[in-house]
């Protein structure tokens, strides 16, 4: 598998399962996409879910022919109920129709992933299944070991386009730019704010 950033604001998400993993799964596409959330028992943070159309049924009772039918409405399946078996014949229906699938379960063909984010930048990060707390540890670490770097990214765009103006080389440009983000004072001075780019003269 390869990571991917994908703009799924015209996609439709359909999540099984509605409990502390549906929900974690179906936070991950809050923002980002259509839903539609299928279970017998909802949580209640569900219904905080704007993005979100809500179907409370059993799953097991539907018929298979109105399953085949929600799932073709969709881009991608998250099948995330306790039932390992029903997971699993919901995904092979996913896979026959094509869909992008994940299994929480068991196996998938898309992984969601722990994400580290601010203002200005996304990281995401995922094991294989046999590692799982991992992704969730290195979201905490990055978050308690990089408070400045939203400010760095602003103070490397503005200091990027001004170096365009007096910088004729390129390689030149990136060592000045690298060197800017490696500095210990600078990374101190964007926790607080994003500083003039007068703090990087010494490298010019």
């Amino acid at each position: 598998m390869i990571p991917l950033f994908l703009d799924l604001s015209a996609s439709r998400v359909l999540v099984f399962g509605a409990g502390s993993v549906g929900v974690r799964k179906a936070r991950h596409f809050t923002s980002a996409a259509r839903m539609t959330i299928v279970a017998e028992d909802i949580s209640p943070e569900i219904f905080s879910f704007s993005n979100a159309s809500i179907k409370q049924l059993a799953i097991e009772d539907m018929e298979i022919e109105d399953l085949e039918k929600l799932i073709g409405r969709h881009d991608i399946v998250i099948a995330a109920l306790s039932d390992e078996k029903e997971n699993e014949r919901l995904c092979r229906l996913a896979k026959e129709a094509g869909k992008l699938y994940n299994n929480a379960t068991g196996e998938g063909n898309i992984r969601i992933p722990s994400v580290v984010s601010g203002l200005e930048y996304q990281i995401a990060v995922t094991t294989e299944k046999s590692a799982p707390v991992v992704p969730a540890f290195i979201r905490s670490y990055l978050e308690k070991q990089l408070p400045w770097l939203d400010n760095m990214i602003l103070l490397q765009n503005t200091l990027r386009e001004e170096l365009k103006l007096t910088v004729t080389d390129q390689a030149r440009r990136a060592e000045i730019l690298r060197a800017v983000i490696d500095d210990a004072e600078i990374q101190n001075a964007c926790v607080s704010g994003v500083p003039s780019t007068e703090i990087c003269k010494k490298y010019l």
